[in-house]
């Protein structure tokens, strides 16, 4: 557990006040030294202060002359051993602790420490026995529950951490440290507002109060209460205004309220205030993503890549970032590195997926989303891509599998149902296309883009009236939604009215005439006048009108066909007369 690996350092100056409260300097120290009476105890002192200090290897001289002058003092070994805890010299302090309880079989101090290193180096059978002894031996001992809760937080036991913890704070109530642990394990199980509660309690109660009001913060903002996130972020900032994290959580309640100003000056600060991270960095170019500043949010995530070339997170978020920019060959680039690091990492194998289906190699897209599946099983929008991809594949009984799974795992999902329904009526199934059509149109009759979708899958079901219908309702829900009258145009189209049809093409505005759908079915509704025997000459002389009129104005290969065969039905028809 992350957050348990430097708890010692972490809490360090409180720790370093339960263990001696002598409040000595140096040089008293030397002083007493010189006394007869008390040598080991100025030695053991002076070496406590010496460690406290950073002064290790004097620490140890001091406290091993100490050792040498009272062999049968319990308390030389513990402080000993402690010095080496703190030097993560697990092996040394673990000898110590040892000859402490061999002097002393009933130190529950010596125990309890004993277990901690036990439990650093990985031990946590070992630890659980000694801190069972050290309970024994003193059964009213708080710091015996905290070391034995932090050993079993460390080794992923939350639930028995929390008994031990709440043991320690009901026999010593004003630790800080306790409390903050027992907060920190609430939190890390989502128990937002539980923790909130063990934070405020060690507030009450510590020194040192920054850490404390940064997770009340944080906590407010997971439960979405932004105001008093907000609140506590400022507080943890007057408290320590070099510290990141408090800044990252400011910068998050703005960007959550809508205050973009706000939210980014919130960077600047930490930016010249505080000493900025990885993550701090990777926050602040998600921010600038957020309000689209693509450019400024590359900028910083490449801060970031700079300190950790190798995180996933930071590579995977900068390929999202070429993806928005639609810089679509780099944010391949980007998310094969990522699985370079982490080949499991669902999302990149995912939008690696999407990127290769839309440059048409469906083959290696359906790969990619097979292995996306494998470690995200009941994500719908795999089976959805991974339905599509096998359509297009011509592996239709796939396509259907996938569909179904897909609605299986989200019943609402109206695009799946849609292409289902295309699906279907290629493979002749008319009933269950029409079926799908229905459902998809039930979960959301008042959008335009649903009518029109629906219309269109009434059109390939040569269902022409139910196609009219839907994509005429698509245009009263959005007057100004064009594919609706594109969808117009091809029924009239089909049903053989081409007047009706080409009418739709002049009531249409400029900036339409230029998107390529507008064109396809302009060529399909020119091509097919084109191409009927019975069509009037009129019809034909309409149509020809129409051509010469658009491409006055635009250039199009596709018309410019049609019309070399619309004037030459033309001339055909007036020579029949």
């Amino acid at each position: 557990m992350d957050s348990f690996k430097n708890i010692f350092l972490h809490f360090g100056k409180e720790l370093k006040k339960n263990i001696d409260k002598l409040d000595i300097f140096v040089k008293k120290y030397k002083d007493i030294s010189q006394t007869a009476q008390i040598p080991s105890t100025a030695y053991m002192n002076w070496g406590i202060e010496l460690a406290q200090n950073g002064n290790v290897d004097e620490a140890i001289d001091k406290l091993r002359t100490a050792s040498l002058m009272a062999s049968q003092n319990p308390g030389v070994y513990i402080n000993l051993g402690i010095t080496f805890l703190r030097q993560k010299n697990f092996e040394e302090a673990i000898k110590n602790f040892r000859q402490a309880v061999k002097v002393d079989k009933y130190n529950a101090k010596a125990y309890a420490l004993w277990g901690s290193a036990l439990s650093e180096i990985g031990d946590l059978k070992g630890a659980i026995d000694i801190y069972q002894l050290a309970q024994k031996y003193d059964s009213r001992d708080p710091d015996i529950y905290l070391n034995w809760g932090i050993s079993l937080a460390r080794a992923g036991k939350k639930l028995e951490a929390r008994e031990k913890f709440k043991k320690s704070v009901s026999l010593n109530p004003i630790n800080p440290i306790t409390s903050f642990l027992w907060g920190l394990i609430l939190y890390e199980d989502g128990e937002f507002a539980e923790a909130i509660s063990k934070f405020s309690h060690s507030l009450i109660y510590s020194q040192d109060k920054y850490d404390s009001l940064y997770y009340i913060a944080l906590c407010y903002l997971k439960l979405g209460d932004y105001k008093n996130s907000l609140s506590y972020a400022l507080k943890a900032l007057d408290v320590d205004n070099t510290q990141t994290d408090a800044y990252i959580v400011l910068a998050d309640c703005y960007l959550h309220t809508g205050e973009e100003d706000k939210c980014l000056q919130a960077f600047e600060d930490a930016n010249r205030l505080a000493k900025p991270n990885t993550q701090f960095f990777i926050n602040w170019g998600l921010a600038f993503q957020h309000y689209h500043h693509i450019d400024q949010a590359r900028e910083k995530l490449y801060q970031a890549l700079m300190l950790e070339p190798s995180n996933q997170v930071i590579l995977f978020n900068l390929g999202v970032n070429f993806l928005l920019g639609k810089e679509f060959t780099q944010a391949e680039e980007f998310f094969k590195k990522v699985l370079d690091v982490n080949p499991e990492h669902s999302q990149a194998l995912f939008n690696l997926g999407a990127l290769t289906f839309d440059k048409g190699d469906y083959q290696t897209a359906l790969e990619y989303y097979k292995k996306s599946l494998r470690i995200d099983k009941k994500n719908t929008r795999i089976y959805y891509n991974m339905a599509n991809c096998c359509y297009k594949l011509g592996l239709l009984d796939d396509a259907v599998r996938n569909f179904k799974k897909c609605i299986e795992y989200c019943p609402d999902c109206v695009q799946a149902y849609i292409n289902y329904a295309h699906l279907l009526a290629d493979m002749g199934d008319s009933a269950d296309a029409q079926r799908k059509a229905r459902s998809a149109y039930l979960l959301d009759k008042d959008s335009a883009y649903v009518n029109f979708a629906v219309g269109v899958v009434y059109l390939k079901l040569k269902m022409y009236d139910d196609a009219l219908e839907k994509f005429e309702h698509s245009l009263k829900l959005s007057s100004d939604y064009y594919p609706a009258s594109l969808g117009i145009a091809e029924v009239y189209c089909r049903k053989g009215d081409y007047e009706k049809s080409l009418s739709v093409f002049d009531s249409l505005s400029q900036d339409i005439r230029a998107k390529n759908e507008y064109w396809d079915v302009l060529h399909l509704v020119l091509k097919t006048i084109a191409d009927d025997s019975v069509t009037s000459q009129s019809v034909v002389n309409y149509a020809l009108q129409y051509c010469n009129k658009f491409l006055e104005l635009y250039n199009n290969d596709k018309v410019l066909d049609v019309q070399k065969k619309l004037s030459d039905k033309l001339n055909q028809l007036e020579a029949n007369k």
